[in-house]
């Protein structure tokens, strides 16, 4: 949960509402492939932020019939939330 929240804060205090579009995607065999809007990098964290309410109930729901999965569960859901960090951290050096 905190790997999300830090997601939240820095992208909010590194991406300025503009009314300019930004880069969204780069590919490193076409370079930049995605512009948009600066809302669009909230993205991120919204769906980081799925990933881990749905692993957390399942995990939740699953937990007195076997443990080992919902433990699978939130350490996916934590690997999701530092892929999605790294991503973030991409978007942020992309547009400063």
């Amino acid at each position: 949960m905190a790997v999300n929240v830090f997601i939240w804060v820095w992208l909010l205090w590194q991406i300025n509402p503009t009314g300019e579009p930004i880069f969204l995607h780069y590919n490193i065999l076409f370079g930049v492939d995605y512009i948009g809007e600066w809302w669009r990098v909230l993205f991120l964290p919204i769906f980081g932020f799925l990933i881990l309410l749905i692993n957390f109930l399942l995990g939740w729901v699953m937990f007195n019939r076997d443990k080992l999965l919902s433990y699978l569960l939130n350490a996916g859901a934590l690997l999701c939330q530092l892929f999605l960090l790294v991503a973030a951290c991409l978007l942020v050096f992309l547009n400063v």
